[in-house]
């Protein structure tokens, strides 16, 4: 007898937007943590040069993360995916080729662009191709991807910086960025509607009511409370980890004195301790709710910063530090994705994530920046990672005011 195994679509969506968002990752965090400190050294760059180049991607991100939600939920993620694709990876691939402080940022400005149109999108179309108790465990499957994608880039590229330079590491993945677009361009589909099927794991009579999936206008939303709190809280947990993840090579290599290979591993422990935890902890916010998931989640991440601050230049002891923030670090970001499909209707899920990345943008933007300002004034590291800490404690206390979800989906 022929046996045929048949393969939900939305696991072909879900493989897709992990590979994208790898490479994505690998580019925007974990390429610019691990080549930091030789760009800085080669392209004669002060500390808060260097972060300002991140910020050119912040508000690149900021500016046109709106514009990708809506633009997911006006054509669909795939179009939207593809073609920016396109600026992700020549922008990557233009970032070998700067001998500037200025063309480092106007390249970076233009990875924004692409990046923008990755995570938002992606993550939106996931949520449509999975039923409402499976969106944890599909985001759940999703977040190792970014893990995976910047923790290779810790052990991957200082082979390549001492073999040939760090010119070569962002030639090489921007490469892997344009061909993204033939990898979302021939398997993406934007909804499962379209072919008739049910999104994995969803009653085929699904209970909803027409008040939740009633469009609301821009003004609705941003009258909304909920709206407020999510994307102030969302805003100060990105500046918090963001100042950890983009300096714990330069404050190893540069401040500590630790060798740039044993520092560079420090971005790959934070990804990879994610990887398990952004799986653990999202799946468990299908049963615990995604407000006090996200309450443990970022009070511990405090915990965790004050720990790599106490761990000095004790090798053992900051392993252990970065362990435990990469571990509750790897949820974050699909929480709040989920976040949004439980409070706001399901067809403006794009827009409502695209508007929210807006306070996730200004929180990329202004950390590195601060961060570098901060080290080039006193001298040290140490306090930008004090503010970092208060940033993610703030956060915390701000999502507990979260009322409860929307019911009836």
């Amino acid at each position: 007898m022929n046996y045929r195994i048949k393969i939900h679509q939305g696991w072909i969506i879900l493989t897709v937007g992990f590979i994208t968002l790898l490479v994505a990752y690998g580019i925007r965090i974990g390429a610019y943590s691990v080549l930091l400190p030789e760009m800085i050294r080669d392209l004669h760059l002060t500390k808060a040069e260097a972060g300002m180049i991140k910020s050119a991607f912040g508000i690149s991100y900021l500016i046109f993360s709106p514009l990708m939600g809506l633009l997911t939920d006006l054509i669909g993620a795939r179009k939207v995916i593809s073609f920016f694709c396109l600026f992700l990876g020549g922008g990557s691939f233009l970032m070998g080729y700067a001998e500037s402080f200025i063309a480092s940022s106007l390249f970076f400005f233009i990875v924004g662009l692409g990046a923008s149109a990755t995570w938002v999108p992606i993550t939106t179309l996931i949520q449509r191709w999975f039923g409402e108790k499976k969106r944890g465990l599909a985001l759940g499957i999703l977040s190792p991807s970014y893990g995976i994608g910047f923790g290779m880039m810790g052990l991957i590229l200082p082979l390549i910086v001492s073999r040939y330079s760090w010119r070569m590491g962002w030639q090489l993945l921007g490469i892997l960025g344009l061909g993204l677009i033939v990898l979302n361009g021939f398997l993406m589909r934007d909804d499962p509607k379209i072919i008739g099927i049910y999104p994995w794991g969803e009653d085929v009579t699904p209970k909803e009511t027409s008040t939740f999936l009633t469009r609301m206008s821009y003004f609705e939303v941003f009258k909304t409370r909920k709206f407020w709190i999510i994307g102030i809280s969302y805003f100060l947990i990105s500046f918090g980890v963001y100042t950890i993840v983009d300096f714990i090579v330069t404050y190893g290599t540069l401040e500590l004195n630790i060798s740039y290979r044993i520092s560079s591993l420090f971005i790959t422990l934070i990804a990879f301790s994610g990887v398990a935890g952004g799986f653990i902890l999202t799946t468990i916010s299908d049963y615990i709710s995604r407000k006090r998931s996200l309450i443990i989640i970022q009070s511990s991440i405090t915990m965790g910063i004050f720990l790599i601050l106490w761990a000095g230049n004790h090798i053992s002891y900051l392993i252990f530090a970065t362990l435990f923030f990469g571990f509750l670090y790897g949820a974050i970001w699909p929480l709040y994705a989920t976040c949004v499909r439980d409070y706001f209707p399901r067809d403006m899920a794009g827009t409502i994530l695209g508007l929210l990345t807006i306070f996730y943008g200004v929180g990329v933007m202004i950390s590195p920046f601060l961060t570098g300002y901060i080290a080039d004034t006193t001298g040290t590291f140490r306090w930008a990672f004090f503010l970092s800490g208060l940033g993610s404690l703030c956060s915390a206390f701000i999502i507990g005011c979260l009322e409860k979800k929307n019911v009836g989906k």
